[in-house]
């Protein structure tokens, strides 16, 4: 958990009144330079960058490093290949396979560890930078998966200085990732402000949008062309208040959801 603001910020006790792919990879400002009420908290992946864009770099790099060991014999591109076929949890079995390497447990923890600790590819989707490029209230992120990796993530997007607490779930204790309340609990506790002035805008109904929920947060869900996972919830509590398809109508959706 990274939450320690910059000295020259000091940030003054909230008002109760309302404040209204292809990716870039410009560094967006700091939220520090005129705090307004709201916080505004954000998800990772599919919400501020296209997770497949993690993916096939991380399948890239999986394949130039079985290439390093085995030669010719590995076939560039097969990962991806089976990812958009809908492979998902055996890639690397299945691509094993099809390059007559035998996929034992030790090679496939091998490459679960490259794919995890590659220097990713990745870029902010346009419009996730055109609103952190211009939006000034605070903001935060959680972030579930092995810290290392979102970590990762977001140097390589060039936004952990946009961004006032940072909260990967993978530096909790076992257990506390979404949709445990633990990290959302830890946003307040560092904000100071009621769950009601805090917004999580996220992309995962099946497990995003229920902590916050039960803590009186507001919630906005980013449906994305391209995203991974399912844009529809299963119950009223997993959905968010609100849906957009582009970061350019979420400051007409946090005025909606006050």
């Amino acid at each position: 958990m990274s939450c320690v603001l910059p000295s020259a910020c000091r940030w003054l006790p909230a008002t109760t009144g309302k404040t209204a792919s292809p990716c870039c990879d410009t560094t967006v400002p700091s939220s520090c330079e005129s705090p307004p009420a709201h916080v505004l908290v954000f998800d990772l992946d599919d919400t501020l960058y296209l997770e497949r864009d993690f993916a096939r770099s991380g399948f890239t790099a999986v394949e130039t490093h079985l290439n390093d060991k085995y030669g010719n014999r590995v076939s560039h591109g097969t990962c991806w290949r089976l990812f958009i076929e809908g492979a998902r949890g055996k890639i690397f079995d299945l691509a094993l396979k099809s390059f007559g390497i035998e996929a034992t447990p030790s090679l496939l923890d091998e490459l679960v560890q490259v794919y995890r600790s590659h220097p990713p590819q990745i870029r902010l989707c346009p419009d996730a930078y055109r609103f952190l490029a211009t939006d000034r209230r605070r903001r935060a992120i959680i972030t579930d998966g092995p810290a290392t990796m979102q970590r990762s993530k977001i140097a390589a997007l060039g936004i952990e200085e946009s961004f006032d607490c940072i909260i990967p779930t993978g530096e909790l204790a076992k257990g506390m990732g979404k949709p445990h309340p633990m990290a959302f609990e830890q946003i307040m506790q560092w904000s100071g402000e009621l769950g009601e002035m805090h917004i999580y805008i996220a992309d995962n109904p099946a497990k995003d949008f229920i902590a916050p929920r039960a803590l009186g947060w507001r919630t906005v869900q980013i449906d994305r062309v391209g995203r991974i996972h399912s844009p529809d919830a299963t119950s009223s509590e997993h959905g968010a208040e609100l849906r957009i398809n582009t970061f350019d109508d979420l400051s007409k959706a946090i005025e909606l959801a006050h």
